[in-house]
């Protein structure tokens, strides 16, 4: 379990939720207002309790959902979210 660089995470602008729930990213030098979390969505695996996990994990600190969404023939789960002003 490697940490998410904050280098990393200002260029891609996504991190996974498991990432997130296991406190390898740090967003306090998070530079950007919208951030998209995601999570693989398998049937041995559904994603939506640990994106909907981070979610309201982000909403502690001041993030809010704006949309969740499914890439690639549904495999992939997306939250749009964004810092509070």
């Amino acid at each position: 379990m490697s940490l998410v660089s904050p280098q990393q995470l200002a260029e891609e602008r996504v991190v996974t939720a498991d990432a997130l729930l296991g406190g390898r990213v740090d967003l306090r030098a998070y530079p950007h207002r919208h951030l998209m979390v995601t999570t693989p969505h398998l049937w041995r695996r559904p994603g939506f309790p640990a994106l909907m996990a981070a979610v309201e994990y982000l909403s502690q600190y001041g993030w809010e959902l704006v949309n969740v969404t499914s890439v690639g023939e549904g495999h992939h789960l997306y939250a749009a979210m964004r810092r509070r002003a």
